[in-house]
């Protein structure tokens, strides 16, 4: 089957995984919480704009979001909110969170990331600080690791996004990292949209950036906390 001109790659790779859409009208109904609420979260960016898409129904134009992902978020935000107010969460959930730095010997002694991660990290000593994308880098090794890549590959991931992350400047796009391979030979890219290979090429990871680094946010939430 092909692929219409307006179809994006997050588009497939949803439908490739299995993560089924779920109408608004219908997330009102599944969560209880009103219309008025969330729009406000909307608003905040509490539900990324990025999530929703417009489908023709028999009744007219529906928004559409990812069932599993906007379900999630709405159960985090109501856990939190009795404790946090919604800018609070809003900051925590936010791509652009700035948080301070940390030295490995430091996040060692928290034992909130895999000492596997630390090890691929790019560092060279306990003495050196981690910045906030480095911390991001460790949530994306973790990830790589429970997906069973190769060190090489997990490496070649993390170099990719400490040294190129600056450069994907829309920030409120939904930012992907895919893990690639042909003829034996893997390499890595980071993209905000389309992202399509021939089909000689193997995917052999995709990793939602957006989501990890909401993990990470809260997980350093978690850590101030202590």
């Amino acid at each position: 089957m092909g692929h219409t001109d307006n179809e994006t790659y997050a588009d497939r790779l949803d439908q490739k995984t299995g993560d089924e859409e779920i109408a608004k009208k219908d997330i009102l109904r599944e969560t209880g919480i009103s219309y008025g609420q969330f729009y406000r979260w909307k608003r905040m960016g509490l539900i990324p704009e990025s999530w929703f898409r417009r489908r023709s129904t028999f009744t007219g134009q529906e928004a559409f979001l990812p069932r599993a992902k906007v379900l999630e978020r709405i159960e985090r935000i109501q856990e939190l909110k009795d404790r946090l107010s919604l800018e609070e969460i809003a900051e925590m959930l936010s791509p652009d969170s700035a948080r301070r730095a940390y030295t490995i010997a430091e996040i060692r002694r928290t034992g909130a990331f895999d000492p596997l991660a630390l090890e691929l990290l790019p560092k060279h000593a306990d003495g050196d600080d981690l910045r906030y994308l480095d911390l991001l880098a460790l949530m994306l090794i973790q990830d790589l690791l429970a997906r069973h890549l190769t060190d090489d590959q997990i490496r070649l991931s993390c170099g990719t996004l400490l040294e190129r992350f600056d450069e994907l400047t829309d920030g409120t796009a939904e930012k992907s990292l895919v893990v690639a391979v042909r003829d034996g030979v893997s390499f890595c890219a980071l993209h905000t949209g389309v992202c399509l290979f021939d089909p000689g090429t193997m995917v052999a990871a995709s990793v939602n950036l957006n989501n990890l680094i909401e993990d990470l946010n809260l997980r350093l939430r978690s850590l101030e906390d202590q």
